[in-house]
């Protein structure tokens, strides 16, 4: 039989990438989207992690700025995030949020790529910029909580979110080293600064990818309707009663109550040595741009190799006991940072990246289990202002925690005996914050609040 030209342009047709993601069953087109989205929001989180820093540097900030990084961005988000978790309640899609965001941090990036080229004043913007952008970032991911849990039964959230994160690792291991690559290469704080700028520009490009991506989720439960009385609820004024109410119903119910105690301390006890990790990292093991991208590479490929693992622990146990080896391995993570400045200067950055990059692996269950323990925990009414209440808390810590632990370090004499010291009060810190996961896992299973992963 003749194959006409119609038809043999239909054949083409369906074998296109096109075609077969149209032809993909509801649930599958969700869990890839959700998968492209991640490749974007990884690689600006990458390029934020490794970069701001170092863009603060080679424009000749001091270690108290450095402190700073953390704190300007994310007093910004506290001051937004209940705010907009309450619009976020009251609003007919659950993306409307996230979608106004990711324009806002679109602009940021494109400022703060052009931050170097204003003059005198580029600190002082470059914080400015930081509000648009790492604050932004923040307001980003506790909206997109509460639309990741309208979007994806509760079934399929392990699933969708273990294969998201799957590609956003390996995102995580190769945008890192290629900037680390191209700034090893340049000879001056100028060039540096200009391959960190081009990197924030693709940022701004990313983002608009990214809300395209959002754009085509289908949220149901928001866009549908909700029941009769949530839709009430919704529609009416809001008061400040709401608000109390959202926030008492953490004392009150008890799976919220377990989560925000326990889960907040750890979030503490794993800020207070963000910004010590980088000057420990430069000033003590002496690593290099390339070798802090390598680091940041590879310890991405430790956690994607152990992101499968950690998604069976979870559909065979539960998210509550998965949490619990995020925590053991960041036990350990101040006395590889103790240990690695006694090694000889030419093993220090190997030494570094190859234990840390086995005690970082399970920080992976960290993304993994705290959205479906919250998600769980959190009752349909208020969930987008409980989720910005979680996200407000530990965004404020984190303002306060990496600056509070380089004070500690100053006090304790800014020196290598300081680090040591610093290092032993995280150890201390952290095994406290290990056991209350422990503590907090027995009480669940005890009193029959363990998160569930399937309907």
């Amino acid at each position: 039989m003749k194959t006409t030209e119609e038809g043999m342009g239909d054949q083409t047709m369906k074998k296109s990438l096109f075609y077969r993601v149209k032809k993909m069953p509801p649930s599958a087109q969700t869990m890839l989207l959700f998968a492209v989205e991640g490749v974007f929001l990884q690689y600006i989180t990458s390029i934020n992690g490794f970069g701001l820093n170092l863009y603060a540097t080679n424009m000749g900030a001091t270690d108290s700025q450095i402190g700073i990084i953390q704190m300007v961005p994310n007093i910004v988000a506290c001051a937004a995030l209940l705010p907009l978790g309450i619009l976020a309640d009251r609003l007919k899609s659950t993306k409307t949020i996230p979608m106004l965001t990711l324009l806002v941090m679109c602009a940021g990036y494109a400022f703060l790529g052009s931050v170097p080229a204003l003059g005198e004043r580029c600190m002082e913007l470059f914080f400015v910029s930081l509000a648009f952008t790492a604050g932004a970032l923040a307001i980003y991911n506790a909206q997109w909580q509460a639309m990741f849990g309208a979007a994806v039964s509760l079934r399929q959230r392990n699933d969708v979110y273990a294969f998201r994160n799957q590609f956003m690792f390996v995102i995580g291991i190769l945008a890192p080293v290629i900037c680390g690559i191209l700034m090893g290469r340049c000879h001056t704080a100028d060039g540096k600064l200009l391959v960190l700028r081009s990197f924030f520009y693709l940022c701004a490009v990313c983002v608009l990818l990214q809300a395209a991506a959002i754009k085509k989720i289908p949220v149901k439960q928001q866009e549908e309707g909700k029941a009769p009385a949530e839709a009430g609820n919704a529609s009416s004024r809001f008061s400040v009663s709401d608000l109390l109410e959202a926030i008492t119903s953490v004392g009150k119910n008890k799976a919220l109550r377990w989560f925000f105690v326990p889960v907040v301390f750890f979030y503490i006890t794993w800020q207070l040595d963000w910004s010590m990790w980088y000057l420990g990292q430069v000033k003590y093991c002496k690593m290099s741009e390339m070798t802090l991208s390598i680091c940041n590479g590879v310890f991405n490929i430790g956690q994607l190799a152990a992101v499968g693992m950690i998604a069976k622990v979870v559909r065979k146990k539960s998210p509550d006991f998965a949490l619990i080896f995020a925590g053991i391995g960041l036990c350990f993570c101040p006395v590889i940072m103790i240990l690695a400045p006694h090694l000889p200067l030419a093993y220090r950055g190997v030494a570094f990246i190859v234990l840390m990059t086995v005690l970082n692996a399970p920080q992976c269950a960290v993304a993994l289990c705290t959205i479906q323990i919250l998600l769980n925990a959190a009752p349909e009414k208020n969930r987008s202002l409980l989720i910005s209440l979680f996200t407000m808390i530990t965004t404020l810590t984190n303002s306060v925690l990496p600056l509070l632990g380089v004070r500690l370090y100053t006090a304790l004499g800014a020196d290598l005996t300081a680090l040591y010291r610093f290092n032993l009060i995280d150890l201390g810190v952290r095994i406290l914050s290990t056991l209350g996961l422990v503590w907090r896992y027995q009480k669940a299973k005890k009193d029959g609040f363990l998160t569930k992963i399937s309907d």
